[in-house]
C-alpha cells in the first residue's frame, strides 16, 4: 500500500526504500553513496518525504553494483569512505551512468568544493544540511536534468568554435576540446544567447538554480576556467569578456 508523507507537504506520495522494497514506479530513483549509516538513513527518510524512491550503497564498490542494476536519475555521494574514496567513486560511476551527481560532504575547504565542481558535478552540498534545502536542490537538479536543449549544435565560422549539445562536443580553431560538465553548460549558455550578455543572474539560475554570493563566485571560477582552455591570452580575453557588475558575453565576431 502506497504511503503518504506526515510533511507540511501532507499531499506528496512518499517514496520506496528500493533497498528493502522493488517497485516499478514513475517515481525518480536517488542512489545515496555513503559508508556512515546513520547518515545515509537520514537522507533516505528526507528523500522519501519528497516523492522520491532511494537506494543506499555503503562503499564505492557497492554503489557500481546498485547503479548498474537500478539506474538511478540522481547520485548523492559522500567523499570521505575507505577504500575508495568519493573522487575515485565518481570517476567509476561516471563510466556506467549520466545522472547528475551531488556531493554531500562534512569536507567544507574551497579546494575540494572546487574541484567538485571542476569535475562535473551538479552541486555541492555541506553536512550538517538542512533538510528542505537538500530537497530543493535535488529537486533543481532533476528538473534541469530534463530539459531538452533548446539548440543541438551552435555554430559560428567567424571565430571558428562549434558545440554539440548532444555529443558534448566542442571544437575550437579545429582542435577538439574536452569541457568538465558545468563548463560546458556554462559556454553552451553564452553560445545561446550570443552575442548579448548574459547576466550573472541568469548564469546562476540555470547553471545551479540558485543566486547566492557562493554561486556567483563558482562563476567566476569556471570563467575563469574557460578562459585558460579557450583564450590565447586569458589575462586579456578576447573571447569570453564581461561587463562588470552585469555579467558575460562570447564574442562571435573577431
Amino acid at each position: 500500500m502506497t504511503e503518504t508523507s506526515s510533511s507540511p507537504n501532507s499531499h506528496t506520495t512518499r517514496g520506496f526504500d528500493l533497498d528493502n522494497f522493488t517497485e516499478a514506479s514513475p517515481r525518480k530513483r536517488a542512489l545515496i553513496v555513503d559508508d556512515e549509516i546513520e547518515s545515509t538513513t537520514l537522507m533516505k527518510m528526507v528523500l522519501m518525504s519528497a516523492g522520491l524512491d532511494v537506494i543506499g550503497a555503503y562503499s564505492g564498490h557497492e554503489s557500481l553494483v546498485k547503479c548498474y542494476k537500478m539506474h538511478p536519475d540522481i547520485i548523492l555521494l559522500d567523499l570521505m569512505m575507505p577504500v575508495m574514496d568519493g573522487w575515485e567513486t565518481y570517476e567509476k560511476l561516471r563510466d556506467i551512468t549520466d545522472a547528475p551527481f551531488m556531493i554531500v560532504s562534512a569536507k567544507t575547504g574551497k579546494e575540494d568544493i572546487i574541484r567538485g565542481l571542476d569535475i562535473g558535478v551538479e552541486d555541492y552540498v555541506t553536512k550538517p544540511y538542512h533538510p528542505a534545502e537538500l530537497i530543493a536542490r535535488v529537486n533543481q537538479i532533476l528538473n534541469r536534468s530534463q530539459a531538452a536543449p533548446l539548440v543541438q549544435l551552435y555554430h559560428f565560422p567567424e571565430i571558428n568554435l562549434k558545440i554539440n549539445t548532444n555529443s558534448h562536443e566542442v571544437e575550437f580553431n579545429q582542435r577538439m576540446i574536452e569541457l568538465p560538465k558545468k563548463e560546458f553548460q556554462l559556454l553552451s549558455i553564452l553560445a545561446y544567447h550570443a552575442p548579448e550578455t548574459v547576466t550573472n543572474e541568469t548564469l546562476a539560475k540555470e547553471l545551479w538554480g540558485d543566486n547566492s554570493d557562493k554561486i556567483q563566485n563558482r562563476i567566476k571560477h569556471l570563467i575563469f576556467v574557460l578562459r585558460h582552455t579557450l583564450e590565447q591570452d586569458p589575462s586579456h580575453p578576447v573571447l569570453i569578456r564581461n561587463r562588470e557588475g552585469i555579467g558575460y558575453r562570447l564574442v562571435i565576431k573577431p
